[in-house]
């Protein structure tokens, strides 16, 4: 058998007419040459089945991950909004027992609360100071900052 008549040989796989000659000279129907190339339908809708489960659990993923960065990102600024409280508590002459208010911090509304109790194993010139920080609108604190302040300024 020469070059070419193999290679036709091999071609002859890939021929899609109506039949083929295989060696012994007998045609062989179209339905047993070759299969043709491509998926069926049930595996098709197979693999779409899996991708759509996959991609349900990613968005679930990616939703997770977005909740997850909004608390750290409110927790963070609601530690700097109590550090804050604490520092002009430190700062100013007048200690008061109590205080509230609000305060604007990248570009969200926060509400802070403090409240003084003495502190009883530091001395009586120290007092405890607890810092409460919410976030507008919400019921829980992001932040409760324990603090320690001498009573003098």
């Amino acid at each position: 058998m020469d070059h070419r008549r193999r290679r036709r040989g091999i071609m002859m796989w890939f021929y899609s007419g109506p039949a083929r000659q295989v060696a012994g000279g007998n045609p062989v129907p179209n339905r047993f040459c070759c299969r043709q190339a491509g998926f069926t339908l049930l595996e098709v809708l197979i693999a779409l089945s899996i991708l759509a489960i996959l991609m349900t659990g990613l968005i679930k993923i990616a939703a997770n991950n977005t909740r997850n960065l909004w608390f750290l990102e409110n927790t963070t600024i609601a530690e700097q909004v109590a550090q804050n409280r604490l520092l002009q508590l430190r700062l100013a002459e007048d200690k008061p027992e109590a205080g509230d208010g609000w305060e604007e911090m990248a570009g969200r509304r926060w509400y802070w609360q403090v409240s003084r109790a003495v502190a009883h194993s530091l001395g009586d010139g120290v007092w405890r100071y607890r810092v409460q920080v919410f976030l507008e609108g919400e019921k829980t604190a992001y932040v409760d900052l324990v603090g320690y302040v001498t009573s003098e300024s």
